[in-house]
């Protein structure tokens, strides 16, 4: 809304515990490699993901399918 960058929280009692250097908010492919580069440039950084948990090969049903063209399949 028109004005609401005018409205601004301080919390000037906040903890170094409860402070962040970066938010960066989703974790997917830009998100996440974001989130990376300001963690190695040494910021304190929080990321937000509202998905669900993932894991590794057995949520990614393509993950050992045979690559066309190759005799390689993927790792399992």
């Amino acid at each position: 809304m028109p004005g609401d960058s005018l409205k601004v929280n301080i919390n000037g009692g906040a903890t170094n515990r409860n402070s962040y250097d970066a938010i960066v908010i989703g974790s997917g492919i830009s998100g996440g490699w974001a989130a990376k580069e300001l963690c190695d440039l040494g910021l304190k950084t929080l990321c937000f993901e509202r998905g669900r948990d993932i894991t590794h090969i057995k949520d990614y049903p393509t993950a050992t399918k045979k690559i066309p063209g190759s005799s390689r399949i993927a790792a399992k």
